[in-house]
C-alpha cells in the first residue's frame, strides 16, 4: 500500500478517537483519504483530462540533460515538449473563464502578447516529514486576533482543508518553498519605452524557523515563532553595493509585527526600517510592486476581508525552468512584456480568494483576486484593482518544482503596472553568477542577526 496513505489512514484513526481542534469537523478532515491528497487538493484529474491526475509529483530521482545539482539551476524535465495551443486576442473568448483579468488586458492591449499553453504536469513534491506535519495540522491549526495569528500548526500547510480566506492566505505564505537556501538574482524593471534596466542585484540568505526539521512547534515559540527571515545585500548598481537588510515574520503579527533592519554602506550605519509593510512600494523593484505583494502576498493580513470563492482551472505559469533558469534576461525583457517564447502556461486548479480593502483602512489597492495552485499555493497569480474598481496591476508566480530534493520553489516573479504600461521581472536566476542553492547544513548563527549586516555588506 501506499505509503502516503498509509499516513492517511493514520490520521483518519485519529480524528476517529476524537482529537479534533477548532475549525475542522470530523467529516470534512476525512475527505484527507483516497479523493484528496495530503495537502488538500483533488487527487483526479478533470473530466477532460486537460489536468491529470495527482500521482506524488517529479520524483527525486529526476535527473534532465544538462542538469548539475550543485550548479544553482535546475533544468528543464520536459524539454521536448511543444505548446498545446496559444491564447491571442483573436481567440481569448473561447478561454474566458481560464484566464486571469491582467492576461486579457494584455491579450486586448498589445497584439504580441500570447500564452503558449503546454501540457499540464502536477510536478509539486513535499518531503515525508513535510506531508506527516501537515496531517497533523489539519486538526491542530486554528487562528486567532481574528484571523490575524496562527496557533497549533508546525512544519507543513496549516489548512490541508481551509475552510475562508484568512485560511487560504496563511497556507500561502506558510507554503514549502526549500529552506534554508541562499540566491543570487536580479531585478529587473521594463519602462514604457521597452527599455530594460537592472534596478538591483542581490545575494540573500533565507531560512524558516516554521520548517526547521530539528524543531517542533514549542522550539518555535522559544527561537522567536518565525515563518520567513531573510537577509541579503546588494551587489548592483554600484550606488547600492554593499547596502544590507534583514527582515523577519512571525506567525502572531499582531504581537510580533514585521521587524526590518537596513544597512547603508555610505553612512555605515544600520537602522530600523519600519515602513517595510503594506503598501510601501519596493524601490529595487522599480516602484512597480508594494512590500505586501511579495510573491503575491507577504505580511499581515489587517487592512483586507479575505473572502474564499472556492475552485477555478485556470492558466497559471507553471513549471517555467526555461524563463527562471535557463534563458538570459536580455531574451526575455522585450518591450511591453515578457517574450511569450519562454514563459509556459499550463491549466491547473487554483483557489480563488478575493480581498476586500476594509472601509476603514488606508491602502493603495482597494480589490485585489489571488489564485493560487491547488497542488502547491505557493504558485499563481494575482489582479489588483484600484479606485473605481479600475485594474491597475497583475503579479504572477512562476513554479519550478525542485526535483532532486522534492521541493517545490517559486522565487522568480513578474509585476504588470497597467496604468502605466511598465513591467518587471524579479529575482530571476537566468544570467551568469546568478542561481539558487539550498543549504541543507544551514546558516552561521549570526547571518540572521541586525548586527551580521555591516559584514554582510561587505562580501
Amino acid at each position: 500500500m501506499n505509503h502516503r496513505i498509509l499516513m492517511i489512514i493514520s490520521l483518519m484513526a485519529m480524528l476517529n478517537t476524537g482529537h479534533l481542534h477548532a475549525g475542522v469537523s470530523a467529516t470534512q478532515a476525512l475527505e484527507l483519504g483516497p479523493s484528496l491528497t495530503p495537502v488538500g487538493a483533488e487527487k483526479a484529474g478533470n473530466p477532460e483530462g486537460t489536468i491529470p491526475a495527482y500521482t506524488g509529483g517529479l520524483p527525486p530521482e529526476t535527473s534532465p540533460p544538462g542538469f548539475h545539482p550543485e550548479s544553482g539551476r535546475w533544468t528543464n524535465p520536459f524539454p521536448d515538449e511543444k505548446p498545446l495551443y496559444s491564447v491571442t486576442g483573436q481567440n481569448m473568448a473561447k478561454y474566458d473563464n481560464a484566464i486571469s483579468e491582467t492576461c486579457k488586458a494584455l491579450l486586448k492591449r498589445d497584439p504580441t502578447f500570447r500564452m503558449d499553453v503546454y501540457p499540464s504536469h502536477r510536478s509539486a513534491a513535499y518531503p515525508e516529514w513535510v506531508l506527516k506535519n501537515t496531517l497533523k495540522n489539519a486538526t491542530q491549526a486554528h487562528l486567532t486576533k481574528n484571523g490575524l495569528a496562527l496557533e497549533g500548526a508546525f512544519g507543513g500547510i496549516p489548512f490541508p482543508l481551509p475552510e475562508n480566506g484568512n485560511e487560504v492566505m496563511w497556507n500561502h505564505m506558510l507554503v514549502y518553498n526549500g529552506y534554508p537556501a541562499e540566491y543570487r538574482g536580479r531585478n529587473w524593471y521594463v519602462d514604457k519605452n521597452g527599455k530594460a534596466v537592472n534596478t538591483g542585484a542581490l545575494q540573500a540568505s533565507l531560512q524558516s524557523g516554521y520548517y526547521n526539521p530539528a524543531w517542533n512547534s514549542e522550539e518555535l515559540k522559544k527561537n522567536g515563532n518565525a515563518f520567513f527571515e531573510a537577509a541579503y545585500h546588494f551587489i548592483f548598481p554600484p550606488t547600492a553595493a554593499g547596502n544590507a537588510a534583514y527582515a523577519i515574520d512571525t506567525l502572531d503579527p499582531v504581537e510580533q509585527p514585521r521587524r526590518a533592519w537596513s544597512y547603508s554602506a555610505a553612512t555605515r550605519r544600520v537602522r530600523i526600517s519600519p515602513d517595510l509593510t503594506h503598501d510601501t512600494p519596493i524601490a529595487s523593484q522599480g516602484g512597480v510592486t508594494n512590500y505586501d505583494e511579495g510573491y503575491l502576498f507577504l505580511g499581515k493580513l489587517d487592512l483586507f476581508d479575505f473572502k474564499l470563492i472556492g475552485k477555478r482551472e485556470m492558466l497559471i505559469p507553471y513549471n517555467n525552468y526555461r524563463l527562471v533558469f535557463e534563458t538570459g534576461s536580455s531574451q526575455i525583457l522585450t518591450p511591453k512584456h515578457l517574450n511569450p517564447d519562454v514563459v509556459r502556461w499550463e491549466l491547473h486548479r487554483v483557489w480563488v480568494v478575493e480581498a476586500t480593502r476594509k472601509p476603514d483602512k488606508r491602502h493603495s489597492l482597494n480589490r485585489r483576486i489571488f489564485y493560487f495552485d491547488e497542488d502547491w499555493s505557493g504558485a499563481g497569480m494575482s489582479d489588483a484593482f484600484g479606485r473605481g474598481d479600475q485594474l491597475v496591476k497583475g503579479i504572477f508566480l512562476a513554479a519550478t518544482p525542485l526535483y532532486d530534493a522534492q521541493m517545490p520553489l517559486a522565487r522568480c516573479y513578474w509585476a504588470y503596472d497597467l496604468l502605466s504600461n511598465i513591467y518587471t521581472l524579479i529575482q530571476h536566476f537566468g544570467d551568469p553568477d546568478m542561481g539558487y542553492q539550498l543549504k541543507p547544513g544551514g546558516f552561521p548563527e549570526m547571518t540572521f542577526s541586525p548586527d551580521a549586516l555591516p559584514n554582510r555588506g561587505r562580501e
